[in-house]
């Protein structure tokens, strides 16, 4: 399955009339992202006009498509209490596999994330969302979230190892990171096939080829936002499309609306390149 990075608008949720709103529709794109495995998602500010501070809406974006990625059990320790997570509570599930349920991925072998909870003395004591705290014979940096292996129990400790997230062998979530402009994010895919989306791109078919002929092993998809799609914002940068992409394409032609929402462009566009890809 082909690695795969989404690139959104900080003006994504700018055509939401309240914080609630906005709210909702970020746990559709968390959810969109968990469902066809994105491996990160990169928040670029657009410098749509409509969007007053882009800094700060990128940073709301980011805030709750975190949260959302982090399991139930680590969110008190990891979120503060803080303005951008008043109605977090309306977030769906991902139920992901490192998000699991009680009785889940608790025996010796199984995989969870974890905080450090205290360090000191060559070791590190980590909250596991267990019954039991975890141990780990390593000094960590207190606060930080690590992905574990359950070794052992002991007593009323679990002694683990300290492992790469790719380790587990399952899709882990997706990492959120910011940039300042399209194609400041876009120079971190130097080496992935990199897509736009525009309603005035080639047609599927040029897609389908291309990754036939190319059997890129990394995808990178960029999305514009509600107000104006990739090509504005390429306009703004004072870049053209081909400079940035590899390839403009149209994921939904012969669309029934007049506009096409940026989470449902996502939808329909990560469904079709899972197809294409695997």
């Amino acid at each position: 399955m082909s690695p795969l990075s989404v690139l959104l608008p900080s003006s994504l949720v700018s055509d939401s009339r309240s914080q609630l709103e906005k709210t909702f529709k970020l746990g559709t794109v968390a959810r969109a992202l968990a469902l066809f495995r994105v491996e990160e998602v990169m928040i670029y500010r657009d410098l749509d006009p409509h969007v007053k501070d882009h800094r700060k809406e990128a940073e709301f974006i980011s805030t709750v498509l975190r949260y959302a990625e982090t399991p139930q059990y680590l969110r008190r320790l990891l979120f503060p209490k803080q303005e951008a997570l008043r109605y977090a509570g309306l977030l769906p599930p991902l139920r992901t596999p490192h998000h699991p349920l009680k009785g889940e991925k608790d025996r010796p072998g199984a995989f969870r994330e974890a905080v450090v909870v205290r360090a000191e003395r060559g070791e590190s004591l980590l909250e596991l969302g267990l019954a039991e705290k975890g141990v780990t014979k390593r000094r960590l940096e207190e606060g930080s979230r690590v992905t574990v292996k359950l070794v052992e129990r002991e007593g009323n400790l679990w002694r683990v190892e300290v492992v790469p997230r790719e380790s587990t062998g399952e899709y882990w979530g997706y990492r959120v990171l910011e940039r300042g402009s399209l194609a400041e994010a876009l120079r971190r895919y130097e080496a992935y096939f990199k897509i736009g989306t525009s309603r005035y791109g080639k047609k599927l078919e040029e897609l389908r080829r291309s990754l036939r002929e190319m059997k890129p092993e990394n995808l990178a998809v960029a999305f514009g936002g509600p107000y104006g799609g990739l090509l504005s914002v390429c306009g703004r940068e004072g870049r053209r499309a081909e400079e940035l992409f590899h390839l403009m394409v149209n994921t939904l032609p012969g669309q029934g609306t007049a506009t096409v929402r940026t989470e449902e462009a996502l939808v329909a566009t990560l469904a079709l390149l899972r197809a294409e890809v695997g």
